[in-house]
């Protein structure tokens, strides 16, 4: 009895394109599925490069800032012996 060895029933036509296309359906899933895995990992790596770039930066920012003398602010009033210019005030407005 070749159909005894059969454990379920027998599938129509229409059964097993539906099967087949089920089939299909999880192997483009699983493409999906790697595809936004792989796209994850490399939005990961990109934002790991940025951060480190940051980090470094920063470290760069903080050494010159540290090596530079400190000068002093400029003063808005002119060193002593110096003549302002005729018709001109201190703060830079007509006299």
């Amino acid at each position: 009895m070749p159909g005894a060895s059969r454990s379920g029933p027998r599938l129509s036509r229409t059964d097993r394109k539906a099967g087949r296309a089920q089939e299909q359906q999880q192997g483009t899933d699983v493409a999906a599925l790697e595809q936004t895995r792989a796209t994850i990992e490399a939005a990961a790596k990109m934002a790991v490069r940025l951060q480190d770039g940051v980090r470094e930066r920063a470290v760069t920012h903080r050494l010159q800032s540290q090596a530079a003398p400190a000068t002093p602010a400029p003063s808005h009033t002119p060193p002593p012996g110096v003549q302002q210019a005729p018709g001109r005030t201190p703060s830079g407005g007509l006299a």
